[in-house]
């Protein structure tokens, strides 16, 4: 992805001013609704190890690449964002293309501190 083109995240900046920090250069997101973006921004690019790296080590399930690569995600909007000190969650809608048109993830994410950093747990039932 080149750094001059809008994040796929949805925030109003480039990619280089956005979740390149977060995926390429090693910083930690200091919000869940951060970390929810850069992750989702992880599987527009298919970035399995960062995916890894962000997801709570007791519930990260074994992630498929072929999997991965069959999904074109083609926008995000994040609905709520509950933020605490140790524990958080981030609504969200994540589009993507399906055979008959348009499809949509809607979740509502836990993420916890682990280590100081944010890292994402489970989908949590509404």
């Amino acid at each position: 992805m080149l750094n001059t083109e809008p994040c796929p995240c949805g925030q109003p900046t480039t990619y280089s001013q956005c979740c390149s920090r977060y995926l390429e250069q090693g910083a930690h997101a200091i919000t869940a609704e951060q970390l929810m973006r850069s992750r989702y921004t992880a599987y527009t690019q298919m970035n399995v190890p960062y995916l890894i790296k962000t997801w709570h080590p007791d519930h990260c399930p074994e992630l498929n690449q072929t999997e991965l690569n069959a999904t074109q995600w083609l926008r995000l909007e994040v609905l709520h964002h509950k933020p605490g000190l140790k524990k958080a969650t981030v609504e969200f809608k994540a589009y993507y293309a399906a055979d008959e048109g348009e499809a949509c993830v809607h979740e509502r994410s836990l993420f916890r501190k682990l280590k100081n950093r944010w890292v994402y747990v489970e989908a949590l039932n509404f």
